[in-house]
Order: C-alpha cells, then structure tokens, then sequence
C-alpha cells in the first residue's frame, strides 16, 4: 500500500526531524560550546545587582573570595569595558577584557607573547592575515599581538562580545576604587565540593559575602541562564509530545493495516504458515520503513537547520548555533523502530493460530471490542498530547509578549516608534531641530495618536560608545599667572590659522564663558589636555578652555607669556591686557578616558520612560542662557565612574568639547529576561541633534492600520533627508533586539505545536477513515432503513466529538498540573491567562472534527445496494 508506507515515513520522519532540530537548537543555545577547559567544574560567582539580577563583584569581595582558599582551586576575574582602541591606524571604541593570569590559562589566552585579539576581530581587521607582531594602541599606550582568540571565545558570556583580551595582575588591582563592581568572576570547584556547597560555605563564612550566587559556568548571559533552563523544559515537553504523537500515528496506520489484514493472516496460518514466519516477514517490514523514515528525519533536521534561521532577524540568525545532540536522536530512532515493530506485528499477536476460523467466520473487516477501545484510546491519547503542548506553546508566547513588558513598558503601552531623517546641512554634523518640530506637530494631527519623546537610538539595540575624560569638582587647586588678552583681527594674524588642540571661538560661545590659551599657558595647565578644563579666574568665576593656539613661526626669537584669551572681537580696539592675572587650576589632570554609550533626547524623554530623578535635575524645554554644554548621566554610570556623585562634574570627549553632568536618572530595562543596562549619558535635542531620530508615539487603541496614514503625512513635511521613513512599534522592536533567545525558542516551540497538530490530523483522518470503512455495513443498512444521510454525518461528527472532548478535558487537567510543576520560580511566564486555557484546547478539537469531515462525508454517501452485494 504506498500511501500507507508514504504516511508512515512522513510520521517517521517528522518525529525524528523534529526531535533532532529541537534538541539541536536547544543545545546550541543553552549549552554552547565553553570554551573553558574542564568546563564541568567551573563556576561563576554573582553578586545582586540592583535589578536583583546576576551582577558583578567589587574588588573587595574578590579578595574575600579568593580567601575561600578550602571551596576552590582557583578564582579568576574579568573586568570587561569599551576602551579606546586604534587598530591598523583607525581608531574606534572597542569591547577589551582584562583577565587576571589564571582565568587567562583557563581559557588558553598566551598572554605572554603581548595581547590577544578575537577571532572577529581578527577576520574584520586582519582579513585573515597573519597579525601576531602587530602593534595596537589601547587608551594610549602600545600593546603587541600576541595571539588570535578561539573561534568559540566570542566573550566570557554571551550578552556581551570582548574585541581585545588584556592581562591584569592582582597587584594591578589594589590601588583601584574597592568597592565598585566591576568584576566579573570565575573560580574552579575543588573536586570534593559541589555548588550548593560551595555558596553555602562563602555566605557564612564572610559579611561581605552573604548574598553571593554560585552558579555552573555555561557562558550564557547570567540574566539570560535561568530563564533559558527553564524554556528549555518547555522545548523538551515540546519535542517529547511531538515524537509521542508521532508514535501513536504509527500505532494507528499500522493497526489499520493489522485490521484490514486480519483475515489474510488467519487465512495464511490456517493454510500453514507459521507465527515465526509472520513475525520475521512483519519484523523486516517494519524495520525498513523506521530505517528509511529515521533517514528522512535526520535529512528533515539538517534541513530545518537551514531554514529556521532564514526566519529570523539577522543578528538573531547570527547567535543561533545548531549543536546536534546524538543521544536523544538515537533514542527517538530506536524508540520508532521499536513502536514500529510491535505495530507491526499486532496481526500475529491479535491473530489465533489454533482457530484461525474465528477470525474468518467474523464480518469482514470488522474489529473486535478490544481494538476499539484501543483505537478510541490511541485518539484519546494524540489530542490529550496536542492540547498540553498548543497549551504550552500558548504559554511561551504569552510569556514573550509579557517580558516585553518592565516597569516603563506598562507605562508607555506598546507605543508607535517614528523614525526620520533630516537633511544633513554642511555645518556640521547636528543639524537644527526644526524639521523635528514640523514631524512631532503633522504626527499630532493624526487623530488617536500624541507624541510623547524623541530619542536617537531605539530602545533595546546596541550600545553607540563615545570616549570621554572626567573633570570632578576639585576643592584643593594651585595657581598659575596667565596673561588675559582679546582676541583682535591684528592679533589674530600673528597665530596659526587652526589651533593645535580643540577649537576656536563660535557663535555659541557667545552664551557662556570660555577662553583659548597658548602653548605657553597649556604647558602650565595640561598641555593639549587643557582642552575642556574649567578654571577659576581672578574673581572666582569658572571659565572653559576651549583651545590651544600657536603662535606663527618667526625668526626673531622672544620669550612669549602665557597668556589667555577671552573672546574674539572683530575691530583693532579692544580693552588692555591684563598682565599676570592669578588663576586657580585643579591640581589633577582630567580622569582617563572612559566610554559612555551616549543618546540624544528631548527634554521629556526622562518623564515619558519612567527614569525617576535621583540626583541633580534634567534637562529644560530650551538652552540655559549663561551655561554651557549640559548632560544627564544614568545610575550605572555614576556609581561606575564618579563613585555615585557625578553632579557639577564634567566630561570631556576626544575632540575637546566639555558637558556638565546636570543629574543622574535611574534606569529602566526594556524586557525583563534580560536584564542589562550600560553606563549612559544623555544629551538635549536643543544642543546636540543628530540627523536622525525617533519619535515615540502613544496610541492607545493600538490600531496598526494607523502606519500608513501616519507615513503619507510625515513624507508631506520638508526638509526630509534620504533615508526613507521607519515606523515600528516598541513590543516588534525589542523583539528584534533584546529578546532574541525568548523568540527563538517561541518559534521552535510554535514549530513544533504546528508539526503535532499536522501528524495528529493525519493520524486521525487515518483512524476514522478506517472506523467508518470498518462500519460501513451497518451505515449501508441504516440508510436503507430509511435513515436521513445528513443523519450520518451527525453520527460520525458525534463520535468525533466524543473523543475530542475527552482528550480536551484530560489535555487541559495534566497542562494545569504541569504548568504548577514547571512553572514554579519561573519569572519569565506567571499566571496564565484566561484566554489560554479557553482559546488554545480549540485547536486540537477542530483538528479532530476537521479530520472527521472526509470519513462524514464518506459515510453519508454509501450506496447501500453496493454494500449489500458485496457482503
């Protein structure tokens, strides 16, 4: 029969490809590849950080970890910033590591040729060259290339990726701040202690230590970790269903087969042939359709893992590693070819041998009692199957819908996001906000929607690093005498057109006090450093230095002054230099670089994100006549950077430019599966507006269809740039960018709740099909008793009915005992909802009558005289 051995081989196959690409996927993304050596006893230590989530530990608990001396054989630390990098003569902002030298052993780094560089990095720079010997340049200072990276050593976990892998050595470490966290952690456990034990013994053991977490290393996020262990036990329950619901379509076609076979079987024993001879020929049978259905599979699974990344997003398609794993695939395998061999031989087991007549004297075709409770159960047993797992896969979705959703996300709703772009004037880079106002007042013509802040980058994608110096407020200065001039244009003309560091006077200076000084002041001050110190003058009034400038070459050679200018004024008068003013210059040089990830936003961004004030205050609708530059840093970054006061204090970028930190806001995370938030400074649109920017929208009838009518409107507004216009909305965007794990899973998951409810529609079109072929007699006879052939149809649709109801009930009473178990301190999927248990049991029902539909309409259209004489 080829459509039963091509039904069989799809069931076959589909069971076994779903369970390899299930299980492949799920060990390539919860269990990646470490690329620490005897990985299974490596841990990472965590201390709380202020989302309650795994952070890092201060350089205090580190050495009270170290003293731990009887839990572990070694402890390590990573300290992971952007740094300031030029490689190949361009010069960027990358993601350096410094590792101390047993965690740089343990992950294989040689450390003693000079630094070592990712593979990534390695391919994007070098093209695949060799690059040891290569010099590189990190915050300034020269570095070696030592080495290139594993290929699997992308970071020490995923969430964050690692460029340049760094030595630091512990004495490196005494004279730092001890109490910012700032390191990441990693100790091998000694052999006779286990994890339990291990955190048992360092929370009693030190004060400092009492709220520590140790945890197996894996390399995966550690916000990310728990989660994905527990998603895991979903995509297990999700492949386990799929192969048993395969299992009993096997049972079923082949118990089918074993019905319409039953009187040739008992015909061939009474004619002499033996039950050996049976169970051979159905043994071999059955063998070569689970071999060649085990083969389709594994094609099927190398397949799937070609074409689920195809429906991703590329970043996502990036990170999503396929890892087969054998043993579950071999079990799968074994387990059909077994299933398919007792299904098979059910004709000799259901067969007797000595009175093969009983069988030959029942009506044709027509099974006993006990093989329909049996067929009845094997439905009963695919849709209680299908219900628990649509019910779980319900449960993922709503669970990905409902970590879309933080403190700022119930806030806001799920909001429009409007990206523009103006047109680039050739000023600069920043262009004036007008075009911005002109979109934010056409959005607010379209009726329901009511803008709420712009911002330059969209919540949840990558971090857009600058470099900056920390100027603090310095209560101790020293002295120095400057000379104060005017810039004039007779004066101006013995100076170098362009100044040797920083700028010179413009239009916006005009609102604020700043000054150049020459190379002989600087050289007092900070050299080229001066740029962005502010000073104290001769009446205690701070002043920007905004440049250094040079005077021209001559060959009469005179001593020049130090000497400061204040301003620009474009006629030869000007007031008289004041010779040897005193001024008061802190006594420290601008802090060392540091790397913010840096947002431009309006001044009610702050109100409409639920990122509460804790210090200082935010930005106003305009500029602030008589003030400079202004910034508004997060909480991470003030308590990383500035030991939690960074208000009055100011930073400086490479190009000189100084901003004051006005205030600092408390974060939000925009997902809470992964909970990570990186040092920020925010930046007015009124002082620094890039060209592009996004506008978020409130619509609280969340109408989609909306999109158009808002893109026809925006297009009308002049001065657009380029780049065509992007409208989104926040939940779509944070699952393109920060929930890219929860997602994969969610459509493995709904891949294989769509896989299950194919086979179980097949495997029940196959049943009732052979229920009513098996029942046709008796529907022959009931219609030539005059029955109503719609009658029929109800008939068959009641039976249906029947079974559908019953594995709904049992599928939705085990789904709530099951979620109870696998849900407990589960924070990722909580409180089911309502419209779960009501709307996802519906689908394996419709299944079921849908499958019942054919054999109905069958049934309906009997001839009973045909029947009759076939008797």
């Amino acid at each position: 029969m080829p459509g039963l051995s091509l039904a069989l081989l799809l069931t076959i196959a589909l069971g076994v490809g779903s369970n390899s690409a299930v299980y492949g996927f799920l060990q390539g993304l919860a269990h990646p590849a470490s690329p620490l050596g005897g990985a299974d006893r490596i841990v990472s230590v965590f201390m709380p950080d202020r989302f309650q989530g795994a952070g890092p530990l201060s350089i205090n608990d580190y050495q009270a970890l170290k003293a731990s001396s009887g839990v572990f054989d070694w402890v390590g630390a990573a300290r992971i910033n952007p740094r300031d990098t030029m490689i190949g003569g361009d010069s960027e902002i990358a993601i350096v590591a410094a590792v101390t030298p047993n965690l740089a052993e343990a992950l294989n780094l040689p450390f003693d040729n000079g630094v070592v560089i990712s593979h990534r990095v390695w391919g994007n720079e070098f093209g695949g060259a060799n690059a040891v010997g290569t010099q590189i340049r990190i915050d300034n200072v020269d570095f070696r290339i030592g080495g290139v990276a594993p290929d699997q050593l992308d970071g020490l976990y995923s969430d964050r990726t690692v460029d340049i892998w760094i030595p630091i050595h512990e004495q490196d470490l005494r004279g730092e701040n001890r109490v910012r966290p700032d390191l990441w952690v990693l100790a091998a456990l000694r052999h006779d202690v286990s994890t339990r034990q291990a955190e048992t013994a360092l929370r009693t053991g030190s004060a400092s230590l009492r709220e520590v977490s140790v945890t197996p290393f894996t390399g995966i996020a550690p916000n990310m970790a728990g989660g994905l262990s527990r998603v895991g036990m979903f995509l297990t329950f999700s492949a386990g269903v799929v192969f048993f619901v395969a299992c009993i379509n096997v049972a079923t076609l082949l118990l089918g087969r074993a019905l319409r076979r039953s009187h040739e079987t008992s015909l061939r024993i009474a004619l002499g042939a033996t039950r050996v001879e049976l169970l051979w020929e159905l043994f071999s049978d059955s063998v070569a359709i689970s071999v060649a259905g085990g083969a389709m599979g594994l094609l099927l699974g190398i397949l799937t893992a070609h074409a689920i990344p195809a429906f991703l997003f590329p970043e996502d398609a990036e990170r999503l590693i396929f890892a087969p794993h054998l043993l579950p695939i071999l079990a799968t395998s074994t387990a059909c070819v077994v299933i398919t061999v007792l299904c098979g031989m059910m004709p000799v087991l259901g067969t007797v041998t000595d009175r093969p007549w009983i069988v030959l004297q029942r009506e044709s075709g027509s099974p006993s009692k006990t093989m329909q409770r049996l067929r009845s159960g094997l439905a009963v047993g695919q849709i209680t199957a299908c219900c628990m797992l649509v019910i779980s896969t319900a449960l993922l979705l709503d669970g990905l819908h409902a970590a879309l959703k933080t403190g700022a996300g119930h806030r806001l709703g799920n909001p429009i996001l409007l990206t523009v772009q103006a047109q680039v004037l050739r000023i600069g880079p920043e262009v004036g906000d007008n075009y911005f106002n002109a979109v934010e007042q056409k959005a607010k013509s379209v009726a329901g929607l009511s803008p709420m802040a712009w911002t330059s980058r969209l919540p949840g994608n990558q971090p857009t690093w600058r470099s900056f110096r920390i100027q603090s407020p310095s209560s101790v200065n020293r002295e120095i005498a400057m000379d104060i001039a005017w810039l004039t244009p007779d004066s101006f003309q013995l100076l170098d057109n362009q100044p040797i560091a920083g700028r010179m006077f413009g239009l916006s200076d005009q609102t604020h006090r700043v000054a150049v000084v020459n190379e002989q002041a600087a050289a007092e001050l900070f050299g080229r450093q001066t740029v962005g110190v502010v000073i104290r003058d001769p009446s205690n009034q701070p002043i920007e230095i905004i440049g250094v400038v040079r005077a021209r070459s001559n060959d009469e050679k005179q001593i020049t002054p130090p000497i400061i200018y204040y301003g620009y004024i474009d006629h030869p008068g000007a007031p008289n230099p004041i010779r040897h003013a005193l001024f008061r210059i802190p006594l420290a040089p601008p802090a060392a670089g540091i790397e913010l990830n840096s947002d431009v936003v309006s001044a009610n961004y702050f109100g409409a994100l639920d990122l509460s004030l804790i210090a200082g205050q935010t930005f106003p609708e305009h500029r602030i006549p008589g003030r400079g530059r202004v910034g508004v840093i997060n909480q991470e970054a003030a308590n990383l950077y500035f030991n939690g006061k960074p208000v009055d204090a100011g930073v400086i970028d490479d190009r000189g430019v100084r901003t004051e930190i006005i205030g600092v806001v408390r974060s939000q995370v925009f997902g809470t599966f992964e909970q990570h938030t990186e040092p920020t400074i925010y930046f007015p649109m009124w002082q620094d507006c890039p060209p592009r920017m996004t506008l978020m929208l409130k619509d609280p009838k969340g109408n989609r269809g909306i999109f158009d009518e808002l893109r026809r409107r925006i297009e009308s507004v002049p001065g657009a740039g380029p780049y065509p216009i992007a409208i989104n909305s926040l939940d779509t965007q944070l699952a393109q960018s920060g929930l890219a794990a929860l997602r994969i899973a969610t459509l493995i998951g709904s891949a294989s709740a769509a896989i299950a409810l194919i086979l179980s529609t097949l495997g029940l079109l196959s049943a009732q099909s052979d229920a009513e072929r098996q029942r046709q007699h008796e529907r022959a006879l009931r219609i030539a008793l005059g029955a109503q052939r719609w009658r029929i149809v109800f008939l068959v649709m009641t039976n249906a009915s029947r079974l559908a109801f019953t594995g709904t009930v049992a599928g939705m009473l085990l789904s709530f005992g099951l979620m109870r178990l696998l849900m407990a301190d589960f924070t990722v999927i909580s409180s089911p909802p309502l419209r779960v248990w009501l709307i996802a049991p519906l689908l394996p029902a419709a299944a079921v009558l849908i499958a019942c539909l054919v054999p109905a309409r069958r049934a309906s259209a009997i001839s009973p005289m045909v029947i009759m004489r076939d008797i």
